[in-house]
């Protein structure tokens, strides 16, 4: 694990201002200015205004969207960085996702009922969402493929705060396509993160404070673990058949074939952000600026310290993390030779008994 580049923001942002995809990377700082990044090199290709630095950004393919904290929703070319589009009048809405050509916006804290916006032209869309309980708190909506493997994401995912069931909306129409009871209602922090997703497709959450759950659209809902204690409001971790858990005193692993688990306590304990997949393992932010990457087998392969505290690890899927705090961005190289000497060495994967 090796540090790349970083830059500084000059400012402290909202931990939702940036966003990254496979070769692509856009930050917001210097209280106006949204910037697209070479994510390998840290070198701007454009910048645009915006209204401020505190909104939301999200990358969707050929365009970046940015919501601002006044409530104006910005569409970018991702190439060029030319304004699109620009839609007024959506202040506190704060969510945004992506799905197909639709985005939906709303349901952080109950302040503002789930909305759609066509990509096109930036148009609110009539919705025939589920009526949901007055002032009840949404988790961020994830886009998720109803279909074949290969396919594009045509629905997203939601989960209130007080009721114990999933449901999956129709990106097009809005409507409910399926419902999936559950023993508690899902849990996640004010960021509203509560949904992690695996190669494989598997939607992974917590239900209550110890239950770990997955979700594949087309099978149904299951239980992965039960945990004996209570669990930080963070999405869980799935990489194949290896479950990794956050928490404050440390992480705890588990090989859900066996059911064996590993405890990994020689970390810094305090605050920790959550984790993120990489080559070989799990890249996790604890205690502000320390970073670790754990094997499977609970080995700590690497540790780095930060000049600045992480609020939060950004994947660009590859071998690129970038960590984003305190008005301060590290891109980190976790290369696929730490990869190659794991296997060598034994480490990973872990050999089976």
């Amino acid at each position: 694990m090796t540090v790349r580049w970083s830059r500084l923001l000059h400012l402290r942002a909202s931990e939702s201002t940036s966003a990254a995809a496979p070769g692509a990377l856009v930050v917001a700082e210097r209280h106006s200015r949204l910037v697209r990044l070479n994510p390998g090199t840290g070198t701007p290709l454009w910048e645009q205004g915006v209204e401020d630095c505190w909104g939301t950004s999200v990358i969707a393919g050929e365009r970046c969207l940015y919501l601002s904290q006044a409530g104006v929703l910005n569409c970018f070319d991702m190439h060029s960085g030319q304004r699109s589009w620009s839609t007024p009048n959506l202040s506190l809405h704060r969510y945004l996702s992506v799905s197909g050509s639709i985005a939906f916006l709303g349901g952080w804290r109950g302040y503002r009922p789930l909305i759609r916006v066509d990509l096109d032209n930036g148009e609110p869309l009539p919705g025939q969402f589920p009526k949901l309980a007055a002032g009840s708190s949404l988790a961020w909506p994830l886009p998720v493929r109803s279909g074949l493997e290969r396919s594009p994401a045509d629905a997203v995912l939601i989960a209130t705060a007080n009721e114990a069931a999933l449901l999956l909306l129709d990106a097009r129409t809005g409507a409910a396509r399926s419902e999936w009871a559950l023993p508690e209602p899902v849990c996640f922090p004010d960021s509203g993160l509560a949904f992690n997703v695996d190669d494989d497709g598997r939607v992974v959450f917590l239900s209550g404070r110890r239950t770990v759950m997955a979700l594949s659209p087309g099978s149904g809902v299951e239980v992965l673990w039960q945990h004996d204690r209570d669990l930080p409001p963070l999405p869980p971790i799935l990489t194949g058949r290896t479950l990794w858990l956050a928490e404050d005193t440390g992480v705890t692993i588990i090989d859900l074939d066996r059911g064996a688990r590993t405890e990994v306590v020689d970390l810094p304990h305090g605050a920790t952000c959550g984790g993120v997949p990489v080559p070989g393992g799990a890249l996790f932010a604890r205690s502000g600026n320390h970073l670790v990457v754990l094997t499977p087998g609970g080995v700590i392969a690497a540790r780095m310290r930060l000049p600045a505290p992480t609020d939060r690890l950004l994947s660009d899927g590859r071998t690129l993390v970038h960590a984003m705090g305190k008005g301060h961005l590290t891109t980190l190289d976790i290369s696929t030779k730490l990869t190659r000497s794991l296997v060598a060495d034994g480490i990973w994967p872990r050999p089976t008994q």
